[in-house]
């Protein structure tokens, strides 16, 4: 049974690529079959004429199949076919012997030569081409009315021809055109499928990193603190040590609710601003007691009308807040920092500002690598403006979101 089984398997193999030669191969093909056709049809046209007693019938196959059989290169050499085709024709005609279906031949190399060249040359080429029924005119000295039957004849053939090789022309620079604008197509498509992935995981990445910096930046405080009192007030340094639990315990609950939305897959192609918990500005109040107790001392403040914003103003502002005390406590040893937000009618505006203590040396600035850009990003995706320099002895940022003024009520 293996042997019947691979046999069968051969087989289909074989038949698969015959077929698959043979459809490669049916242009060729096609010319060699209809040569064939046309000089056995011509060879018996020949053997049933009449020729002049000095010449046998089968005289005029040594010149009219070889040129036939020139059909086979039309696709090649269009105009060449064509002109030995022809020239063979009238010559003969000249000599008065039966040309067979040498005149279809004419109309297929005809149809070649234009079907590949433009208008200019499709009408040289039937121009050309009009040599052969005027020769036939003149050499059997036709009478007016055949004249004209033969010339008008010849021009219709002739239209008929051009006009079917012009419309296959156009119809396969279409087909070319589609199929250009589909493979651009394809290709945009995949380039915008590309420039997506890497949106979307440049605004991952700065999930992570807003979660990630800013809980190991209050780890690392809190630490800090921990360890300096642990031999002078322990009560103090065991309340410190919780806190430092509780942010750890913070941050890791929200790696986990991003990693699990990344690993939902039905979360695909949403939003990260979409994704649960979302952070908003009633948190920044615990953000900035998270950081007390430090060498910076902070302050928090809020003006205006304070209302709810949109879940998006809500999480950038949230972020902008966040990253810049990341900042402050990775690179001002010790001073004041102030944090503000003031609702405005069309905008809420936030200020962050840090002076460092006495004698320390003032850094340029607090952002360096991706965080003044990822926030750039943020605030450009809404419209707003932020603005980031050193002051006097210290930093500050400004991010302007714009708002409306009955945000609370949408």
């Amino acid at each position: 049974m293996v042997d019947h089984a691979l046999g069968r398997t051969a087989a289909t193999t074989s038949r698969t690529g015959l077929w698959a030669w043979l459809v490669a191969h049916r242009a060729v093909l096609g010319d060699v079959g209809f040569v064939l056709v046309l000089a056995v049809a011509h060879g018996f046209d020949l053997s049933i004429g009449e020729y002049p007693p000095w010449m046998d019938w089968w005289w005029p196959l040594l010149v009219s199949v070889p040129a036939t059989a020139l059909l086979v290169l039309r696709r090649r050499a269009p105009w060449t076919v064509f002109l030995v085709i022809l020239v063979v024709t009238i010559a003969l005609t000249l000599l008065k012997l039966y040309i067979g279906g040498l005149n279809l031949a004419i109309l297929i190399a005809i149809y070649s030569v234009c079907v590949r060249g433009s208008l200019a040359v499709s009408v040289v080429a039937g121009t050309v081409a009009m040599i052969f029924p005027v020769t036939q005119v003149v050499v059997f000295e036709l009478t007016p009315v055949e004249s004209f039957l033969r010339i008008t004849g010849g021009v219709v053939n002739l239209v008929m021809v051009i006009g079917w090789a012009r419309t296959m022309q156009i119809g396969r620079q279409r087909a070319a055109q589609l199929e250009q604008t589909l493979t651009m197509l394809d290709e945009a498509r995949d380039q915008l499928a590309a420039d997506a992935a890497v949106v979307e995981r440049a605004r991952i990445a700065r999930e992570f990193h807003d979660i990630v910096s800013h809980n190991l930046s209050v780890v690392a405080l809190r630490a800090g603190v921990a360890r300096a009192l642990i031999d002078r007030d322990r009560d103090h340094a065991r309340q410190t040590l919780q806190e430092l639990e509780q942010s750890s315990r913070s941050a890791l609950g929200e790696m986990r609710n991003l990693l699990n939305a990344l690993r939902d897959s039905n979360s695909a192609g949403r939003d990260p601003m979409d994704w649960q918990p979302t952070p908003r500005l009633d948190g920044v109040d615990a953000l900035v007691d998270s950081v007390r107790g430090g060498r910076v001392e902070w302050r928090f403040d809020r003006r205006g009308q304070v209302r709810e914003l949109g879940p998006g103003v809500e999480m950038t502002a949230y972020r902008i807040v966040q990253e810049a005390m990341t900042n402050v406590l990775k690179h001002a040893g010790s001073g004041r920092a102030r944090v503000l937000l003031d609702y405005g009618p069309t905008a809420l505006r936030i200020e962050v500002t840090n002076h460092q203590g006495t004698g320390e040396v003032p850094l340029v600035s607090h952002f360096s690598g991706h965080g003044l850009i990822g926030l750039r990003e943020r605030v450009a995706l809404l419209g707003g403006t932020l603005t980031a320099h050193p002051v006097l002895n210290g930093f500050h940022l400004e991010a302007v979101l714009p708002c409306a003024e009955n945000s609370d009520l949408a």
